[in-house]
Formats: C-alpha cells, sequence, structure tokens
C-alpha cells in the first residue's frame, strides 16, 4: 500500500474544501508560502499549527497525525519534565519495539486497552 505524506494529505483536503493558499493561511494564521511549504513537504507544521489545520479542514487531529513524522517531542518532553523515570520508559519502549518488530497497528491496539482513567 502507498502512504501518502503529510503534505499530500493537507492539500488533498484544502481542494476539497475550495481553498486557496491564502485562504488556508489566513484561517490558520499561516502565510500562504508557508502552508505551501508545508503541502510541498519542505516544512513541517508544529504541532499548533497541525491542530489549526485539523480545525480549518473540519477533519480529526489523528487523520492527520498518521500522515506525520515529527515524533511527539512536546508531549514526551512534558512527561519527563513530570518524572524523569518516562526517559527511560521510553527508551526502553523503543528498543522493545524494534527488537520484536512489533507493527504500529499492535502499538495501536495496546494503547486503546489501557484502562481509561475517570
Amino acid at each position: 500500500m502507498l502512504e501518502i505524506t503529510l503534505g499530500q494529505r493537507l492539500e488533498e483536503l484544502r481542494l476539497a474544501k475550495g481553498l486557496s493558499f491564502r485562504e488556508m493561511g489566513d484561517l490558520v494564521g499561516a502565510s500562504a508560502p508557508h502552508v505551501r511549504d508545508i503541502e510541498q513537504g519542505n516544512r513541517r507544521p508544529s504541532e499548533t499549527l497541525l491542530e489549526k489545520m485539523a480545525s480549518a479542514l473540519e477533519t480529526e487531529l489523528d487523520d492527520l497525525l498518521k500522515y506525520s513524522t515529527r515524533p511527539p517531542s512536546r508531549q514526551m518532553e512534558e512527561l519527563i519534565e513530570q518524572d524523569t523515570q518516562y526517559s527511560l520508559a521510553f527508551r526502553k519502549f523503543v528498543e522493545a519495539v524494534r527488537e520484536n518488530n512489533i507493527p504500529p497497528s499492535e502499538i495501536m491496539d495496546i494503547s486503546e486497552r489501557l484502562p481509561k482513567k475517570t
């Protein structure tokens, strides 16, 4: 299965809404060249900008994140600031995923089965 890039997905959604680069930029607080560069893969949007783009394109953030190659560094840093043991836990998790060749779908299944805090 050929996977499309985040930029291609954003372009697809933008065109489906009939928006120009300038109109999209106005909706999300970015310049038209910035939007174009993101779609062409020359820039990666910040997590905040990606959230705004999802809202403007009336799609779920997860729909865009599945095409993103940017790691969730902000969220990881926040957890590590709360407890430095997260740093080692993340490293061990990545090591286990690599050693056991765990596919993304299995990781998603595991995360969805975790108990929800109330």
